[in-house]
């Protein structure tokens, strides 16, 4: 499956191309983002990175240096359905001090514009 981010410049000023491209969408969809800072209890820190690598909705988890211990990105259909993420899949970790939320303001819009069977 092959999936394109289209921002709104791009479809306020579309070129021939971009319509071209446009015209093939099988499917869009809105996408909210979120990213977290996570403060992590002495130790957790290895535990806790590799069990949100595995949480469906997480796009991607680095381990930091200063006050906080992993920066992690996290997507889904909507801000609700995120919020629902946060906290019940991540926040409820017991080896989890502290999480600072930075919900994105803008929706990306995601278009599947073809899909591929790689089996």
């Amino acid at each position: 499956m092959i999936v394109k981010t289209i921002g709104n410049f791009y479809i306020a000023k579309a070129n021939k191309k971009t319509m071209q491209e446009l015209s093939q969408i099988n499917h869009i969809h809105k996408i909210a983002t979120a990213h977290l800072v996570i403060k992590c209890r002495a130790g957790g820190e290895n535990d806790i990175f590799e069990q949100l690598k595995n949480i469906e909705g997480v796009k991607d988890v680095q381990r930091t240096i200063g006050e906080f211990d992993i920066l992690v990105k996290i997507e889904s259909d909507d801000s609700d359905s995120l919020r629902r993420l946060i906290k019940w899949k991540i926040s409820k970790n017991d080896k989890i001090q502290s999480v600072v939320t930075l919900m994105c303001m803008r929706k990306s819009l995601c278009a599947i514009v073809e899909e591929q069977n790689l089996a």
